[in-house]
């Protein structure tokens, strides 16, 4: 199983060895902020809010058609991890971490 480490913008770990869903929630809960996948007829559609500012939930371009949810979920997961979200925290494989650091 493919593990993730999450760093923070400055490129330090945050978390090392996580699955991609818990990597995703590291990214999508950062800065007081919280997420829900929510479920429509047609696939399930990522949301999220920054709770600290009291803003409305938003639906983001992230989604999935998917016939389950935990499938939709996972592949709303890697695309989180795959992203790049301006002033996030960013996931990479253990592997690249390794690689980075190696040469560091």
């Amino acid at each position: 199983m493919l593990k993730f480490t999450v760093v923070d913008i400055d490129g330090e770990p945050i978390a090392r060895h996580l699955t991609a869903a818990e990597a995703a929630h590291i990214i999508l809960t950062d800065d007081g902020r919280d997420y829900e996948i929510r479920r429509y007829e047609l696939g399930c559609v990522l949301w999220t809010r920054q709770q600290v500012a009291n803003r409305p939930w938003t639906k983001t371009v992230v989604f999935s058609l998917a016939d389950t949810l935990a499938e939709a979920e996972a592949e709303i997961f890697a695309d989180v991890i795959s992203a790049n979200w301006p002033r996030h925290p960013e996931a990479m494989t253990d592997a690249e971490f390794d690689a980075i650091a190696a040469e560091a």
